[in-house]
């Protein structure tokens, strides 16, 4: 059988939010700052006091480059867990 050839990943720049812990939210990934915040504070009037407010609490906006990729699931070993499961009462 033949095995398709893996698309190589793409590499993509933007900015996306962090919030005051260090974690950055993917979700807001956007080409500029404005943008990502946009992406978080969705009302128009009252983006601007939001951001403002979650500022004074932490939040940033940050330089970031992502990896787009497709994801490869493989079974590691199941006949064992199945093994494992099954006891000689079961069979």
């Amino acid at each position: 059988m033949k095995e398709k050839p893996a698309i190589p990943p793409a590499f993509s720049k933007g900015h996306a939010l962090c919030n005051p812990k260090g974690r950055l939210l993917p979700k807001t990934v956007r080409d500029t700052p404005s943008a990502a915040i946009a992406a978080r504070f969705p009302v128009k009037k009252t983006r601007e006091a939001s951001w403002s407010k979650a500022q004074a609490e932490g939040w940033t906006v940050r330089l970031v480059y992502v990896r787009v990729f497709i994801p490869v699931f493989k079974s590691t070993n199941a006949t064992s867990e199945i093994e494992r499961d099954c006891d000689a009462e079961d069979v």
